[in-house]
């Protein structure tokens, strides 16, 4: 092959990249979804206080709400890491009963249902803090709040999980989400 039709072949070649990168980006601009939420961006307790427009008191009781949901909601964590791991070390039992797995299981979902509960009473307690407008400002942003929340880590710990590392790194010290 001369060195002319080399340069033409490249020429093409470099025409064809430069007319694929376009299109792929065209159809990534074209299809993105314009009405599509976005996750606000912060600790979900400074989203709630500039949201809600929260005065000096209110933000002050919401740092109390804050520890105590934490305090509670760490303990309830642990439990049910322990609850898991109990629930897991059946598989080094030879011969489980199904009711014996059942209870295990069991004693899983009450520890979940405690946490969820207590999670619900403690947005109840924040919304209650709020003056009736903001309590209407409040129901409309609460969805984007839990999402900023975000999924929880594995309660297993580190080591335990089965889908790899918790979240913060191998050694699970990722502290929990602000509220």
């Amino acid at each position: 092959m001369n060195p002319l039709a080399k340069n033409k072949l490249l020429v093409w070649l470099v025409v064809l990249l430069l007319v694929a990168n376009v299109a792929t980006i065209t159809m990534f601009w074209l299809n993105k979804k314009p009405n599509q939420p976005t996750k606000p961006n912060g600790a979900p307790k400074e989203f709630l206080i500039k949201e809600l427009k929260l005065d000096t008191k209110q933000q002050e009781q919401l740092e109390v709400l804050v520890k105590e949901h934490r305090a509670a909601a760490q303990q309830l964590r642990r439990k049910t890491r322990e609850a898991k791991e109990s629930f897991f070390d059946l598989l080094k039992q030879a011969n489980v009963t199904d009711s014996a797995k059942q209870a295990a299981a069991k004693a899983v979902s009450v520890i979940t249902e405690e946490l969820d509960l207590l999670t619900l009473n403690h947005f109840q307690k924040i919304r209650s803090l709020c003056a009736p407008e903001q309590q209407t400002k409040f129901d409309e942003i609460l969805h984007q709040v839990t999402n900023m929340m975000g999924p929880q880590r594995s309660p297993m710990g580190p080591g335990n999980d089965l889908h790899g590392p918790p979240p913060g790194g191998a050694d699970g010290d990722k502290p929990p989400p602000e509220q």
